[in-house]
């Protein structure tokens, strides 16, 4: 544009140019004024939306928390028992290894006396009783018919 000589202009046309200028002036004052409102409405919708996202989210994860001590505590509660049941079975255990050796030993005498009977003995007995026997179960026998 090219530049005005605003000193030889007369009154009249400096009050056209100055009302132009004012227009022009007003006319960016309102745009920005817009621009300003417009930019506050994005941000304001925004905020409507984010605020109860966010609150919401937070709610969710302080529940998430709660639950997560909550496990925890069970965790440790399950964690003690398997303690104490392990320390049972190790209990038992010692048990069992005492009542094994224990049995270990009776069998033991058990098989030494039988291995120390005579076996050739043992039939001789059961031969003579059974001589023995034999007339006694015919006599009854006889006797019961």
């Amino acid at each position: 544009m090219a530049k005005v000589n605003y000193q030889e202009m007369s009154e009249h046309d400096l009050l056209v140019a100055m009302l132009k200028a004012q227009e022009k002036d007003a006319r960016r004052g309102l745009a920005a004024a817009i621009a300003g409102f417009t930019v506050a409405a994005v941000f304001a919708v925004a905020f409507m939306i984010i605020i109860p996202v966010t609150i919401t989210s937070l709610r969710n994860i302080d529940k998430a928390v709660e639950n997560c001590t909550v496990m925890i505590e069970s965790a440790s509660v399950t964690i003690e028992q398997a303690q104490t049941t392990l320390t049972g079975i190790d209990s038992m255990t010692e048990n069992v290894n005492g009542v094994v050796t224990d049995n270990t030993q009776a069998v033991s005498d058990a098989l030494d006396e039988i291995n120390s009977i005579d076996i050739e003995q043992l039939n001789q007995a059961i031969n003579d009783l059974s001589s023995v026997v034999r007339p006694l179960a015919q006599l009854f026998n006889r006797n019961g018919n």
